[in-house]
């Protein structure tokens, strides 16, 4: 199968040699390869734009965070089934509604201490799994 032609905007007519000691081509490939690019699209984007940032999404691992996330939501899970109850008509004392908020934002306020101890949560957990 052919190779497509570049449009003619696009198609790359000068040619730059870039002389590097060992070490200098290891650490240009190793950014290159951070930033997702290849070696001479990497020099170019360094040459024209400058910096090239690269992102680096580091993702936490910890069973025993798991285990009380885990917990928090079978107590939360527990207190909206309580809170339901008392909707649909169900008893309810001024003491006991108290009790109900105040264990309510005791369980946000876990939430929030595990979220800080985890970094920032972002998708399922088990896709970032190796």
């Amino acid at each position: 199968m052919a190779r497509k032609k570049m449009p003619i905007g696009e198609k790359k007519t000068h040619i730059t040699t870039v002389r590097m000691n060992e070490f200098e081509y290891e650490m240009v490939c190793g950014r290159a390869k951070d930033a997702g690019l290849s070696i001479s699209n990497y020099i170019r984007h360094q040459a024209v734009f400058g910096k090239v940032e690269n992102h680096f999404q580091i993702v936490a691992d910890f069973p025993q965070l798991e285990v009380i996330t885990r917990e928090l939501s079978r107590i939360g899970n527990n207190l909206n089934q309580l809170t339901q109850y008392f909707h649909m008509g169900g008893l309810i004392s001024a003491s006991m509604q108290e009790l109900l908020r105040d264990c309510i934002n005791d369980v946000m306020d876990m939430r929030k201490e595990v979220m800080k101890l985890g970094g920032d949560y972002r998708g399922y957990s088990k896709t970032h799994r190796k």
